[in-house]
């Protein structure tokens, strides 16, 4: 009886991960955990998306800076600070990166900072998984994947991105 419950079990737990493959998710690089990297889902010949990150904790004993990111089917990546006055959003590039403080965290909601992509060449489809990369200071270039997610709560700019 044990095994039969142990069996259905982990028949059940396979089930539920095939069903949502892309609930949220860790990544590892070096003493770097990054919490659930997403990018939204985009139709091929979309002129531009955008990833956040949940959150990058440092678990090392020096800073480290994020300069950047690519994913396939958009190529690079540029961190973009969102700013928000009177209600209104508008944003800017983030020239030197995003320092990581050593023992510390960064995240990057779409609220905050975003990671902007150029065309995208390859369709980027809901619940799905796209492999791409995390460009950093000191480990250089880390090998990662993005949930492919939909996305409605992004603040709007004025004017809006690409004007």
């Amino acid at each position: 009886m044990r095994i039969w419950i142990a069996a259905y079990s982990t028949a059940f737990v396979l089930a539920l991960s095939y069903a949502f493959p892309v609930s949220a998710h860790m990544e590892t690089a070096g003493k770097l955990k990054i919490g659930h990297p997403w990018v939204r889902a985009t139709p091929p010949g979309g002129p531009s998306t955008y990833a956040c990150i949940i959150e990058i904790k440092n678990e090392g004993d020096e800073p480290e800076t994020l300069l950047g990111a690519t994913i396939e089917g958009a190529g690079k990546g540029v961190i973009w600070q969102m700013i928000e006055k009177d209600g209104k959003f508008s944003s800017k590039p983030v020239e030197h990166g995003l320092v990581i403080p050593a023992h510390g965290s960064l995240e990057l909601t779409p609220a905050t900072y975003q990671i902007r992509f150029g065309k995208v060449t390859k369709a980027l489809e809901e619940d799905t998984m796209v492999a791409g990369t995390l460009e950093f200071e000191k480990l250089k270039s880390a090998k990662i994947n993005f949930a492919v997610e939909q996305d409605d709560t992004a603040p709007l700019e004025t004017p809006p991105l690409g004007q």
